[in-house]
């Protein structure tokens, strides 16, 4: 059971970058947003490599979660790099409302180092 619960937040987290950074937004809603989930501080207006990053990291963590759930031993791996690119992603299209964000993939990561 906490296997299953652990693969879901996996999946979960990774389905929250899809969300973030692939739905489209109006004009307006991008303004009343904490963030604007195309425009990077580094590269300026990306829509289409925060669309494509996002999927990446999306299906990297939902891989990531079924591995774990069928005890293959390329999961904690697979956990890593997903680690790595969503805070990639996060760093780039900064916010100061990501914390939690940054702080879930560190402890991905950790728990993955450690299973290694």
């Amino acid at each position: 059971m906490i296997r299953l619960l652990i693969t879901l937040l996996f999946v979960g987290h990774g389905l929250v970058h899809g969300i973030m950074f692939t739905l489209p937004y109006s004009a307006k809603a991008i303004e009343d947003m904490p963030f604007n989930p195309s425009r990077s501080w580094l590269f300026g207006e990306t829509k289409t490599l925060a669309f494509a990053s996002a999927l990446v990291v999306t299906l990297a963590f939902s891989v990531a979660g079924a591995g774990y759930l069928w005890r293959a031993g390329w999961w904690p791996q697979l956990t890593i790099v997903a680690a790595v690119l969503s805070l990639a992603l996060l760093s780039t299209y900064f916010s100061k409302w990501w914390i939690a964000g940054y702080a879930i993939n560190i402890a991905f990561a950790v728990a993955a180092w450690q299973a290694l």
